[in-house]
């Protein structure tokens, strides 16, 4: 049943006359029933309109609703371009990251900032300098081959065969460096302190050949 029957009272005539006819055809439109509703920058620009005029502002000039609609657009992008770093920051630390993403800085060099870094208190650093002294050094030595984006944790599975005894210490070492380097949780003294007693410790063993592992 179409709305305008709905205006027809139930005695009404069944063959109206034209002026009949037309006086329920204004009365139905006059209802509201047909009047189009806003679009959504017409009742923003009229919520604009109300806040101007509550704040003694006026009527809203014509060119704020463009400007606060590129403005709240680029906010949103800024917004989500933030979630995107985070998120792809996150990824990255799960995935572990290089280790030796200091290209051609010595193990000496590595392992002297890893010491000074301790002496000084900053703990962060001297756990991330020591792990990265233990992989340069082993690369230095022919342990490990000079493979990019090699993870922490990578360098202490393929040591930890090259030196059983330590695969404890190697592998704390790395949970360490990722915590600090992707975590966001600060070293405490104590794990700076084994990672970098650690890398002198490594620097005068002698790994297991590869004949001596095959045997194993």
């Amino acid at each position: 049943m179409t709305p305008f029957l709905h205006t027809v009272v139930a005695d009404a005539p069944l063959d109206p006359t034209s002026d009949e006819a037309r006086a329920w055809l204004e009365r139905e439109l006059s209802s509201g029933v047909y009047t189009p509703r806003p679009g959504l920058l017409e009742r923003i620009r009229e919520w604009l309109d109300e806040l101007f005029s509550a704040t003694g502002g006026g009527s809203l000039p014509a060119f704020v609703l463009p400007v606060v609609l590129v403005l709240a657009v680029a906010v949103a992008v800024l917004v989500l371009l933030a979630v995107l770093r985070r998120d792809v920051g996150r990824a990255s630390g799960a995935s572990g990251g290089g280790v030796l993403d200091v290209p051609d800085v010595p193990a000496d060099t590595l392992r002297d900032r890893a010491v000074a870094a301790l002496r000084a208190g900053d703990w962060d650093t001297a756990v991330l300098d020591g792990l990265r002294a233990v992989a340069r050094r082993a690369v230095e030595r022919v342990v490990l081959d000079d493979a990019p984006g090699r993870t922490a944790h990578e360098v202490a599975q393929d040591l930890a065969r090259r030196f059983p005894d330590e695969a404890t210490a190697l592998a704390a070492a790395a949970d360490a460096f990722d915590a600090v380097r992707y975590g966001d949780v600060r070293a405490t003294r104590e794990r700076a302190e084994h990672v970098v007693a650690l890398e002198d410790r490594l620097a005068s063993a002698r790994p297991v050949t590869a004949a001596e592992e095959a045997r194993r």
